[in-house]
This record gives structure tokens, sequence and C-alpha cells, in this order.
């Protein structure tokens, strides 16, 4: 190599490292907080000016990364580089979009209200934990809970501004989805009155505390003045001039803003339509394959009837949320039976299942997967243990093996402590690879006979249809003019979801986080495209365990990125 191309390039890995830099400097700050059990940062920036930096700070990794040409770098550089487009490209638009999307965790969950299960109640119960569970060691550690409840008290305010100014330019949460709104708030304000008081037992190793315990009643008071506010917020005058339907469509600007929403989630370039028509053509091939099983089992009835047959006993309904959880340990133990025949890696980290916690069980229908953390030691499903006769009782191993291994918490686990990787790529989040791996997690799962009875073969299919029918409903009320009550009644004729987890997941896609939900079957299809394409090449010598080490090695990235990588692994032609 001249002296030429190594300056060059020498400077291209500069700029690279630089980006890199910059986009961990500002992810970082909070998880490297928490890593060492301290309070900073657990709180999201909500306001304007916040959103304006982000923008900021997307644009000035652009214009770094085009002065760098990627095909010039070495491979596990341009797969840096690519990621941190994706990144920056999503960061620059946040000012613009600020009224009608945000972000509130940091992990690209944009949503057009805080005040839903899924953004909101995300980040409350992230607080929660961390509150609950901060130990006072050594001086400074009052003065730092004290802190940690003023940030709080903080976003609180900056929730209550951004609600007034988008109802000043006509955005309003829906009808539809205030009543949820509204009992969301009053169950964490709740909650949190109990949860941030402290306890005199956990202050003994600071001494005399009478000052502090004081302080900390008065911000909790004020904490709880916070949650007032935001539900006086939306009172009958708001509702009034609330829309009387879902869908970022009816919200000013709301299309263009959804379309875009769509794009970053799947890093597709499809049209709105094209993810409709997918959701319904999926859907036809899934029923048929239920109809076989159904004929399997010698059931001479209809799809409806067959449903209800599931509620008797062939497991369709548990007797209480202690029964769901040890269904799914069940079929984690099963799991691990036959774990070292696809894969190489394993996670070091521990995992289970436990209940959500009350105040979401009324507004979110499945759960929530969650790394470990300083907390919490374990990687943890926490799965709704209020419902016992719905998908997530019949659709338990499906579930399981979509949210922990070999699915979210063995890629997260393993991305995480991969020390090959940047510090940003180890914590890297990318929907359509993190819900795109993890379904292909449960579908894999099936070709390892993990469904090898036909009921749990049913709730598989079960469950990917109602993956599947967030193609079709999520486009439609966003972008096609569904309305949620045609929403509701597609879900009732073609899942086996409870009218309550079609309630609530319907909210969720029109009025939580539209677009998200398009990740999960649209990931699954193409890392299975790939995979097949590997197959195609290798042949015989395809393995298993190795195609999966080339992409948890890599961590999450965009799935057009993750394709170029294959290609070069494999040597496959586009």
């Amino acid at each position: 190599m001249n002296n030429y191309k190594r300056t060059a390039l020498e400077q291209s890995l500069t700029l690279v490292n630089r980006a890199s830099e910059l986009a961990w400097q500002y992810l970082g700050d909070g998880m490297r907080a928490q890593e060492k059990g301290s309070l900073e940062g657990m709180c999201p920036d909500l306001s304007l000016e916040g959103a304006q930096k982000r923008a900021t700070l997307g644009q000035d990794i652009l214009d770094l990364l085009n002065q760098v040409d990627d095909n010039q770098l070495p491979h596990d550089y341009a797969l840096t580089s690519k990621l941190m487009r994706h990144y920056a490209g999503c960061w620059s638009k946040d000012a613009d979009r600020y009224w009608l999307a945000i972000d509130p965790v940091n992990a690209f969950f944009y949503g057009p209200f805080f005040q839903t299960a899924y953004t909101g109640g995300f980040v409350f119960s992230g607080v929660g934990q961390a509150l609950a569970g901060f130990q006072f060691k050594k001086d400074g550690d009052g003065e730092r809970y004290l802190a940690a409840l003023a940030e709080l008290s903080l976003l609180l305010r900056q929730v209550h501004e951004r609600t007034a100014g988008q109802a000043e330019r006509g955005i309003r949460i829906f009808k539809p989805q205030l009543p949820g709104s509204r009992s969301l708030l009053t169950g964490l304000a709740a909650s949190m009155a109990t949860t941030l008081l402290v306890d005199p037992s956990r202050l003994t190793a600071l001494g005399n505390t009478d000052a502090l315990r004081l302080e900390i009643e008065k911000r909790v008071a004020d904490i709880a003045r916070g949650f007032a506010d935001l539900l006086a917020q939306l009172d009958d005058k708001y509702e009034a001039l609330a829309p009387d339907g879902v869908g970022m469509s009816l919200l000013p600007g709301g299309a263009d803003v959804y379309l875009d929403l769509a794009t970053m989630h799947t890093t597709m370039d499809l049209t709105v339509q094209q993810i409709h028509d997918r959701g319904h053509a999926r859907m036809a091939s899934i029923e048929a394959q239920m109809a076989e099983v159904r004929k399997q089992l010698n059931f001479t009835g209809s799809a409806a009837e067959f449903a209800a047959h599931l509620r008797g006993p062939h497991g369709g309904v548990a007797k209480d949320a202690d029964d769901v959880g040890e269904r799914m340990r069940k079929h984690k133990d099963r799991l691990e039976q036959r774990y070292d025949e696809f894969f190489v890696e394993r996670s070091t980290s521990v995992y289970d299942v436990e209940r959500l916690p009350e105040a979401l069980e009324g507004t979110m229908t499945w759960g929530y997967y969650s790394q470990p953390t300083p907390y919490e030691k374990r990687g943890v499903y926490y799965f709704n243990g209020s419902k016992l006769d719905s998908l997530a009782v019949i659709g338990a191993a499906s579930l399981v093996f979509h949210e922990l291994v070999p699915g979210h918490h063995l890629h997260m686990t393993l991305q995480n402590a991969n020390k090959d990787l940047p510090e940003i790529r180890k914590n890297a989040t990318v929907n359509a690879f993190n819900e795109g791996w993890a379904e292909y997690a449960a579908t894999l799962t099936g070709e390892m006979g993990l469904y090898d009875d036909p009921y749990d073969r049913y709730g598989r299919l079960a469950m990917d249809a109602f993956l599947t029918s967030r193609l079709v409903v999520d486009t439609g009320m966003n972008a096609l003019g569904w309305s949620l009550e045609r929403a509701q009644q597609y879900l009732a004729e073609k899942t086996l979801c409870a009218p309550k987890e079609i309630g609530t997941d319907t909210i969720r896609y029109s009025c939580g986080i539209p677009a998200q939900a398009l990740a999960y079957k649209l990931g699954d299809e193409e890392i299975l495209r790939m995979r097949q394409r590997a197959m195609d090449k290798l042949k015989a010598d395809f393995s298993y365990p190795h195609f999966h080490s080339a992409i948890l090695d890599v961590g999450a990235l965009p799935l057009p990125v993750l394709e170029w990588h294959l290609e070069k692994t494999y040597g496959l032609v586009a």
C-alpha cells in the first residue's frame, strides 16, 4: 500500500472512530452511570432543546461519515460506519418530528405520546426499579438520590409542556387511548408514592438522616403533584378536542412521519401498501398450515370452534399466574437440551420469567424482556399474568423462545459481552434486527423439534398469525384509513387473542408506538431468506451453528447491512 492510500485509509478510520465515539458519548453516559449503580441520567430529556441537540449530533455524525467510502474500509469498520449512518439518520430528524414522535427510552421506540405503556410506562418502570434497588452506602448517596428525584420531577414537567405544545398544534391523544393513559398515570402515581419513599432501614449507613428523609418526602410530594398535573391536563375539555379515531394519519403531518417510522423500524424500502399486502399473503399461508394441524388432530369443526376447544383441558387456560410462569419454564428447559446442536456460543447470564408490575398489566398485552442490570442480574421476561385464557398461554413456547433463548436474551447478552465490538455496537439496537432475530429464533425452534406436540405447534402458528396481523392492522390504522373497530374485528377473526388483548394491542399500534410492530415478521422473513441464500451456496457444507455465529458475532445491524456482511462472509453474489 503506498503512502497516499495508507494516509487516506487512516483518515477514514479516524473519522469512523470519531463518529462512533460521538454516538457512544451520547448513548453511553446513562448506561455507564447505571452500570456503576448510579442514578444519574435515568430520565430522558423530553424537551424540544433535547431533540434539537440530538438532531445536531446526528447531522454532525453524517457529515463525518460522508467523507468516508465504506467500500474502502476493513470489514468490521465498514459495519460500524454503516450502523452509525443508520443511527445518525434517525437522530438527525428528531427536531423536525418532535411534536409527533419521541424516543424516551433511547432505543428507537418512537411514539407520539408519553402517556402510554410502551413509552412512559417503560421509563417509569425502569426508574422505579432503580430507585427501589438503590443502596445508600456512603456519603453523597443521599444527595444522589435527591438529584434523581429532581430529574423525575423535571421529566414530568417536560411531559406536561410537550403535551400542551402538542395541543396548541392540534395534536392530542386519541379518544380511545385516553382511558388507558389516565389509568396508567393513576397507577404509576400510586406505585411511585410507595416506591420512592425510603424506609429508615435503608439509610443506616449514613448516620443521622432526619433532614434527608424530610427532603425525600418533600420531593416525592412534588412528583405526586407532577402526576396530578398530567392527569388534570387530560380533562374533559382536552378530550372534547381529541381525535375520535386512531392512527398517525389523523394527526397534522402524521402520515409522513408514519412512513418515515416504518422505514426506520424495518430498515427496508417498502411502501405502506406493500407491507400491508405482504401481511395478507402471509396470513393466508398461516391459516392453511393451521388447518393442516386441525386435520392432524382429527378435528372437523371450524377454526373458531377449535379456538373454543383450546380453552378446555388442552392447555389454553392457566390456573393462575404461577401456572403461566411454570409453562414458560418448561419450554425453556426443553430448549437447553438441543441448544448445542444449533449454536456455538452460550450466554453466561442467567435468565427467567417474572410477572409484570401490576400498574402495567392493564395496558400492556404481553410483557417485555429486560436485560441484566446492576439492580437485576438476570435477564427477565416480564409476562402479563392477569390473562389466564389468552394466546400468551397457548403460545407460551413461542413467547419464551422469542423473548429469552435463543431470542432476545441470547442475542443481547452475547452482543453486550463481545469484547471485539466497539462500545456503541455492544449496546446497539436496531428494531428490524432485534425483533427479526427473536422471531427467527421462535421459527427456528420449530425446526429443532420443539413444537412436536400438535397443540404447541398450533400455539406457534397462532402466535405467527398474531404477529403477521400486525402488518395488516398497523398499516391499516395509521395510513390506510382503517378504524379501530375494523382492526379489532380483523384480529378477532384471524388470531386467538382474547378481547382484552385485542383492545390493548390495537391501541399499541395506533396510539403507542406506531410502525414498531412491523419489524417482527418482516425481519424474520429477511433472515430466513438470507439463510436460504447461504444454504443454496454451501449445500452440504452449510452449518447452523456457524451461520448463527456469523449473525450474532456482529451484533444488531440494519437488515441490508446484515445481508452485506453475510455476502462477504459466504461469498454470495447479490
